[in-house]
């Protein structure tokens, strides 16, 4: 089902490739005009270190060259929407999380370089949900690093996610739902998804890159009216409404993200 036109498809590429990086332009030639996967991953692995992180501003909100949790998901979600398992990539990176886990399970963070570099002022606290989610991206390596995972789960127990959810809860989310633990809070935080979706309607999370995880536990009849909800929001542009307009940057990326996410829910 195209909810999209080509000349909608034409504007949001012009955007793209105007607005975005590298990355976004290589992405979207793979995603909708048959374009090599190599030249994607050639283009993220700019971002990766030598250390095995991921640093250097593919989070666009923290510019500092050092590895981050966040790096490491954003890269985790490029390697996703490529279908890719990358394990040239992902090996260093795991080594890089097992060499800057706490034994509280949570990486270490923020760099000592932060500082030194642009970075949005929420970026200076402690990220310790992160490896939640960068657990549940990670997964299936869980029998080749056991160690990384049994403390993330050990952080998880610890921490104690609650009982009430908010948009800013999707790591707790995507672990359980991928690392299948805790059945009684993953089916608390399902029977409150349709109020997550409903006051956090202007993010499109559905058709986002922090909880597109929840896809697969809603209805057919509400996932196709987020999709008809993204495709309203694509603006003369070919941009998808600004939530965030003190960072235009978001703008070229989150509408590819969309764009990528609809396609793979057989929207394009």
């Amino acid at each position: 089902m195209a909810i999209l036109s080509a000349q909608d498809l034409q504007r949001a590429k012009t955007l793209i490739f105007e607005k975005g990086r590298l990355l976004e332009r290589t992405l979207y030639g793979y995603m909708f005009e048959s374009g090599d996967r190599n030249l994607c991953l050639k283009a993220l692995l700019a971002y990766q270190n030598a250390d095995g992180g991921f640093g250097n501003g593919l989070e666009p909100d923290v510019l500092c060259p050092a590895s981050t949790p966040i790096g490491a998901e954003s890269a985790l979600f490029v390697l996703d929407m490529l279908d890719y398992d990358a394990p040239e990539v992902i090996g260093p990176l795991l080594g890089w999380l097992e060499a800057h886990q706490l034994e509280s399970g949570e990486i270490d963070y923020p760099p000592a370089t932060l500082a030194d570099y642009p970075h949005q002022p929420w970026w200076n606290k402690p990220d310790c949900d992160r490896i939640l989610v960068l657990a549940s991206l990670l997964s299936q390596w869980q029998p080749e690093r056991p160690n990384l995972f049994a403390k993330a789960q050990q952080y998880y127990e610890q921490s104690g996610p609650g009982e009430a959810f908010s948009f800013y809860s999707y790591p707790v989310f995507a672990y359980l739902a991928r690392c299948g633990l805790d059945e009684k809070t993953f089916q608390g935080m399902v029977q409150q998804l349709p109020s997550i979706l409903q006051e956090n309607a202007d993010h499109f999370p559905l058709f986002g890159r922090y909880w597109y995880h929840l896809k697969d536990f809603v209805a057919q009849d509400v996932l196709d009216q987020a999709a008809e909800s993204v495709a309203m929001a694509i603006r003369e542009d070919g941009g998808i409404v600004r939530l965030y307009v003190d960072l235009p940057w978001w703008q070229s990326i989150f509408t590819l993200d969309s764009l990528m996410l609809l396609k793979r829910s057989a929207y394009l």
